[in-house]
């Protein structure tokens, strides 16, 4: 990675730091785009645009274009996939509970299969209000499944309940990296990486909402919703970490 990228980079992501401004006062491509650039001295000819303008057009003519929505409809798919897997392979018991809520249980499922469908979608949209909608989830998916929730506690150690929080993990890893390496694509965005962690991690929720007969309060905000939301704040500096391809928005 070239200075200039790296330059280019920081300057996407708002984080600007005295090493990059250092280079683009000395750089005719990345001069003109530092912010808050003062003016010229006079006498002093101004930076030309033109090699900005010819890099430019280097790479929209060297990039190939691809839909965003192909990507989106991908995720949703393979997010969608593992979910009804993991499901299956984990049953139901839960909702086979003598103490289980069926209508609450199916109202809160049903909800959480569309943060694993549309999630993504959402993440991945053009833009930056839709990913920052996704994170309104943050407090409204534990309450929900405090709710659903049929009050016994039956994972009385941390032994007995360390799985719930070990299957949300295991689970999320192949959505999540499938999502990090599509976000290469775009300009570095910690809402949109968070928004689109949330939605994977939501597969493992999705799963363990019918397998997990614990249905206590303490239980489903540790073990269930806590490492639903740790991976979503871990995938900002696993992005961080990741080159990007495009800084498009």
């Amino acid at each position: 990675m070239t200075d200039c990228d790296r330059f280019l980079e920081t300057l996407a992501s708002d984080r600007l730091d005295e090493a990059a401004r250092d280079h683009a006062r000395g750089c005719a491509v990345c001069g003109p785009l530092l912010p808050e650039q003062p003016p010229a001295v006079a006498g002093t000819p101004a930076p030309s645009l033109e090699a900005v303008r010819s890099r430019a057009l280097e790479a929209l003519r060297t990039t190939p274009l691809r839909p965003w929505t192909r990507d989106a409809a991908r995720i949703a798919l393979l997010q969608t996939a593992v979910a009804l897997v993991v499901t299956v392979l984990l049953g139901t018991r839960n909702w086979s509970s003598p103490m289980a809520h069926h209508m609450a249980l199916a109202v809160v499922g049903a909800v959480l299969l569309v943060v694993v469908i549309l999630g993504s979608v959402v993440a991945l949209a053009p833009g930056r209000r839709s990913p920052r909608a996704m994170l309104a989830l943050i407090p409204v998916v534990p309450l929900l499944l405090v709710l659903s929730g049929n009050g016994v506690h039956t994972a009385t150690t941390m032994r007995s309940a360390l799985p719930c929080a070990v299957t949300v993990v295991l689970t999320a890893v192949l959505p999540l990296a499938v999502g990090l390496a599509l976000l290469r694509g775009m300009a570095l965005d910690a809402a949109r990486t968070a928004a689109l962690a949330l939605s994977a991690a939501a597969t493992g929720l999705f799963a363990l909402h019918w397998k997990c007969p614990d249905g206590s309060a303490s239980h489903l905000m540790a073990y269930h919703a806590l490492p639903w939301l740790a991976l979503a704040l871990l995938a900002i500096p696993l992005r961080r970490a990741l080159p990007t391809e495009s800084h498009v928005p």
